[in-house]
């Protein structure tokens, strides 16, 4: 399912590249599109993003397990869903809700 509102094929994002060094800012990192979406899984417009203090041990590599690289940084945010996986049955989520991120919902294994 998806939205009327238009998603991007790229989009800005502060991207940590390598531990201990600057943040690397791009114009063009891909968007993930609603054909791209697994059951389950949501595509949120953010409208706000927040950096904290997990993002700073990530950029310094001091996690037990370090991140894998590379990794966009700023995991917490508010926006509204504007695609949701196919196949996804049940879903107490809607298009156009407003949600808000925290920064574990359903942890991916690749920080350990």
């Amino acid at each position: 399912m998806t939205s009327s509102t238009s998603i991007p094929r790229s989009a800005r994002a502060a991207i940590v590249t390598a531990f201990d060094q600057p943040i690397v800012l791009k114009n063009d990192h891909p968007v993930t599109q609603p054909s791209e979406l697994s059951p389950d899984e949501c595509l949120v417009k953010l409208e706000y993003a927040g950096v904290c203090h997990s993002d700073l041990h990530v950029v310094k590599g001091e996690w037990y397990k370090k991140a894998v690289l590379p990794v966009v940084g700023g995991h917490e945010g508010v926006g509204h869903v504007v695609a949701i996986g196919a196949h996804t049955l049940n879903s107490e989520i809607k298009l156009g809700d407003r949600v808000g991120l925290r920064w574990i919902a359903n942890p991916c294994l690749r920080y350990g």
